[in-house]
């Protein structure tokens, strides 16, 4: 096929993509227009400072870029969220707008802060949910742990998360050590796994008992097994070893037969006074 052959059908293609183009265009802008009404019967005040027109050509922008989570974030948080999201232009717009458009004003405390954005993009929105459920007390247990303090704190309660805390202001998190795979199994079993390594955090120092709840925390959780027990077998082992291993068996046999023998002779010595 000759080169000019191709012409038409390249032409057509361009039309193609253009009317395509403009047809995704014209869409965006009608639903800025609608998303922009919508909001000023809610939001009147804030869209007459703006203006609707200059809000509309921002959102329109937005949710070209963005999709369709812009909408709604915009409808939850008001004109609001148009500032939010352009100042999350570092850590990623996207992320914002879906915890704006999933969590609505309770969002903005982890948004409208830059330093809150940057842990919520490095850990991911478990992190993000996280800080929004438990406010100031999540972030220095994420900067510890990092993504399982992320599923950990969005998976138990308020009194949880402060219990959480505590221990690592009282440095027990430290003590007992292994923090992860100690909030991996929160993150999984929740406010009962924490109940119970509140419980026994003295115990939970013991290394072997650490390991024990570690490897298989669901008996010791639910109760059907004891760590305290585990923990003094752990603690009896060691001087039981020392006690094995300072004794000279050879001696002590002896002498329990000498005495054996003496009680025996002394009983036999009775029976026949008697």
């Amino acid at each position: 096929m000759k080169p000019t052959a191709w012409l038409p059908i390249l032409l057509a293609l361009t039309m193609c993509a253009c009317a395509g183009s403009n047809g995704f265009a014209q869409s965006k802008a009608a639903m800025a227009r609608e998303l922009v009404e919508f909001v000023s019967r809610r939001f009147g005040k804030e869209v007459a400072e703006e203006g609707s027109e200059v809000l509309t050509r921002k959102v329109e922008s937005l949710l070209v870029k963005y999709g369709d989570e812009v909408a709604e974030a915009v409808r939850k948080v008001g004109p609001r969220s148009i500032q939010l999201l352009d100042d999350a232009a570092a850590e990623g717009v996207q992320q914002s707008a879906r915890l704006l458009a999933k969590h609505g004003d309770e969002a903005i405390w982890v948004v409208g802060n830059q330093g809150r954005r940057a842990i919520a993009a490095k850990l991911g929105d478990d992190a993000a949910e996280a800080m929004i459920k438990h406010g100031e007390i999540a972030e220095p247990v994420l900067a510890m742990a990092g993504q399982s303090a992320a599923s950990a704190l969005r998976n138990v309660s308020t009194k949880s998360g402060r219990q959480i805390k505590m221990m690592l202001d009282e440095g027990d998190l430290v003590k007992i050590g292994r923090t992860s795979e100690l909030m991996n199994v929160v993150g999984k079993y929740g406010d009962n796994a924490m109940s119970f390594v509140w419980k026994n955090k003295g115990a939970l120092l013991v290394g072997t008992a650490l390991a024990a709840f570690l490897s298989d925390p669901e008996p010791f959780i639910n109760g059907t097994k004891d760590l305290a027990t585990v923990a003094a077998n752990v603690a009896i082992e060691p001087l039981a070893k020392e006690i094995g291993i300072r004794t000279n068996w050879t001696i002590t046999l002896c002498a329990l037969a000498i005495a054996s023998m003496t009680y025996l002779a002394f009983k036999q010595w009775i029976h026949r006074a008697r």
